[in-house]
């Protein structure tokens, strides 16, 4: 557990660092994925429902205090969307990285839609096409290509803390 708590805390790090610095120089269309909602879904789908949204709060608290916006809006998507991933996980094959291309798609479309509409839901209009055509949807296909690197890493990490654990109750 120990080794799953401080590889999970050095790549929120690194992954915020990196997607705070380096992917506003890389945006396709001014689309840059969202690195740490892909963690959670990676996290959720390799773990439990309460893993899923714990590491889901603190992967958007994190987001909370990168983006300068109101601490809490993040952190509750990240929660909802983690505790959604770890409970459905049960019925998917885990570690099957089709499975979490699709499953990676789907929710960055459910969460950024879920942004948007919270994010301007007082601003009265609300236009859906144009932000689902150029920002939500590449933003998916982004997100789906990325997940498989971020993927590949959680599972090494999952095996890793799974061998740790075995070794120490041998004795």
């Amino acid at each position: 557990m120990r080794v799953k708590i401080v590889s999970y805390s050095i790549l929120i790090f690194f992954i915020t660092l990196v997607q705070s610095t380096v992917l506003d120089n890389i945006a396709i269309y001014n689309v840059k994925p969202n690195l740490l909602m892909v963690f959670i879904v990676s996290v959720a789908l390799l773990g439990s429902n309460v893993e899923g949204a714990v590491v889901g709060f603190i992967c958007g608290l994190v987001q909370d205090m990168v983006s300068g916006g109101p601490i809490g809006f993040y952190a509750l998507l990240g929660l909802y969307l983690g505790f959604a991933i770890g409970s459905i996980n049960e019925r998917l094959y885990r570690e099957n990285v089709l499975v979490t291309i699709i499953v990676t798609f789907i929710s960055t479309v459910v969460y950024e839609f879920s942004v948007y509409f919270l994010s301007y839901f007082e601003k009265g209009s609300l236009q859906l096409v144009y932000p689902f055509t150029h920002v939500i949807l590449p933003e998916a296909v982004y997100n789906s290509v990325v997940s498989i690197f971020i993927f590949i890493i959680i599972l090494k990490i999952k095996r890793r803390s799974e061998k740790v654990a075995k070794d120490s109750r041998r004795y």
